[in-house]
């Protein structure tokens, strides 16, 4: 038995009392229903029934409406109350409309089709069939947008059949078999066949923004905010540029100028510190050598690494000398970061590949690499490493 869709009849309803007719693994079915089941990019509603929270609402290929009850307590042929969570539903019935106005003021005026869309948490995506769509575009769309808001445009529907509702030369092809097609009319902007819930007027969109746009499918996806949303994403970059205004000492207009030149500044800065500290780990591991303790005619470096040294600055340096044998670590709490660099004639008294086993089994030691630096991670104490590695070569 299919749930009787109440939400169509009376779209603002919040409350219903409805019996239950089954309850499966997929969820409890409902003799009717004012919850709205996900499908055309809208949201599957939210609330309680019988005191208990539904966390979502579906739909099968059957067109049967499961809802999502967690931890039911009731029973077949049980009369149970439903609740939405109202901010929820309204939210998603605000998004729609914004999104039927969009997508038929951006075909009417500029041409551009509406492939997909998604209504979110709190942003509404189109996706358009266009390859690039300026920001001109996109402002204008906003305005003309706020514009259908202020003006208050009535949203109705219409039942057509299949012939009637083709003859109109809809913006989107008509996505459902037979008569009986359910479409949406915003005034003098839009109608297209749809099956989701909707504001009745325009003004209720309340407002509308555009954030931006990225690639998807080489085509142009546009993003935009709708109502609270959208001032709170308006606000909050607000605070932004002001606390960057603050950090830079610089006025708005003056921002990015400003910043640019502080990211290049660090950026340079940056540099110079990475040559400094490659620098700095060259003459620590050159001063080690002039000590080291040789095999055969090869320095073997055995190095607990200070913290504010970089073992991939110390292996850097290790293939500037040409003969080397080094181990290093540095030892983060219990995690042990390793570096082992074989340079020249080291190669031929240490064969890393079949000592590997043998050596980082000592700190369950991860990790590789190729002639002649190896290095990773491990747990444990990094000196027995460094004596293991001694042991081994010398």
């Amino acid at each position: 038995m299919h749930s009787k869709p109440i939400y169509y009849e009376e779209p603002y309803r919040q409350t219903l009392q409805a019996v239950v007719t089954s309850i499966t693994e997929k969820g409890v079915v409902l003799d009717k229903t004012i919850c709205y089941p996900e499908g055309g990019g809208q949201a599957g509603d939210r609330g309680t029934i019988a005191g208990k929270p539904l966390l979502d609402t579906t739909k099968d290929n059957e067109h049967t409406i499961y809802h999502h009850v967690e931890d039911p307590d009731f029973s077949v042929g049980d009369t149970v109350d439903i609740s939405l969570d109202w901010d929820h539903r309204y939210h998603y019935m605000q998004m729609h409309t914004a999104q039927h106005v969009a997508s038929g003021l951006l075909f009417r005026h500029f041409s551009i089709a509406t492939v997909s869309v998604h209504q979110g948490e709190r942003i509404l995506t189109i996706e358009t069939d266009q390859k690039g769509i300026p920001v001109s575009v996109c402002y204008a769309l906003e305005d003309m947008v706020n514009q259908s808001v202020r003006e208050a445009k009535p949203v109705t529907y219409e039942v057509h059949t299949q012939q009637s509702a083709q003859a109109l030369d809809l913006r989107r092809s008509i996505k459902v078999n037979g008569d009986g097609v359910r479409l949406v009319v915003v005034s003098d902007i839009d109608t297209v066949a749809c099956g989701g819930l909707h504001v009745a007027n325009t003004k209720e969109i309340d407002f509308f923004h555009y954030e931006g746009q990225e690639m998807i499918r080489g085509h142009v996806r546009l993003i935009f905010t709708i109502g609270t949303i959208a001032r709170e994403e308006i606000r909050k970059k607000e605070r932004i540029v002001a606390q960057l205004s603050a950090l830079f000492s610089s006025p708005m207009e003056d921002l990015v100028e400003t910043a640019t030149k502080a990211v290049a500044l660090a950026s340079s800065e940056k540099s110079a510190l990475k040559k400094c500290n490659e620098r700095l780990a060259f003459l620590e591991l050159e001063k080690r050598i002039i000590h080291a303790q040789k095999k055969e005619s090869t320095p073997v470096v055995l190095w607990e690494v200070e913290d504010d040294l970089s073992l991939k600055d110390i292996g850097k340096a290790a293939t500037a000398f040409e003969n080397l044998a080094l181990c290093a670590v540095q030892q983060n709490g219990e995690q042990v970061l390793w570096l082992i660099a074989l340079v020249g004639e080291a190669s031929t008294l240490f064969d890393f590949a079949k000592q590997r086993q043998n050596l980082l089994s000592t700190i369950a030691g991860k990790g590789g690499g190729k002639p002649p630096l190896y290095q990773g991670v491990g747990t444990g104490e990094g000196l027995i490493l460094l004596k293991t590695f001694k042991d081994l070569l010398i």
